[in-house]
């Protein structure tokens, strides 16, 4: 009897981890991203704000920045285009060689198009990494799932 009790228990813990697990999958799989656009900013500043405080402080801008909503006021220095048509558009001015690089959004890929280089724009993003630059090549910043927003 207390054999038949005991496996009974531990068959219903082994179903509540196994549902569990498959809930957690099922949210997950399903999850959807954060619309920028639609989403306040972390932090608002301009591009060489940002590039200073990283220049100057790297542990403790990745603390304060990383994985954190970024809007940014800059020049576009540079777009590029990957071969399947997204874009990156580079934010800094002609005479620092550090930028921050904004890997645009897949959704707002076709707004890109209006942008050009020497303008200034707002740009909102999630930070991801700062690649530091030794050899005084210019260091990057680099923001991911870019949108741009009209102000």
């Amino acid at each position: 009897m207390k054999n038949k009790k005991l496996i009974f228990k531990i068959i219903t813990i082994i179903v509540f981890i196994i549902m569990s697990v498959g809930l957690y999958a099922y949210k997950e799989y399903n999850r959807k991203n954060v619309d920028l656009a639609e989403t306040k900013a972390a932090y608002s500043l301009t591009e060489m704000q940002l590039i200073n405080e990283f220049s100057q402080d790297q542990n403790t801008s990745n603390k304060k920045y990383l994985g954190k909503i970024i809007e940014l006021v800059g020049n576009i220095k540079k777009i590029d285009t990957d071969v399947n048509g997204y874009h990156t558009v580079v934010l800094g001015n002609a005479v620092n060689m550090n930028s921050v690089r904004c890997s645009v959004d897949s959704a707002f890929n076709k707004e890109a198009h209006n942008l050009s280089v020497g303008s200034t724009v707002v740009i909102r993003g999630i930070c991801t990494g700062y690649n530091a630059d030794d050899l005084g090549l210019g260091s990057d910043i680099i923001l991911n799932r870019s949108i741009s927003i009209n102000k």
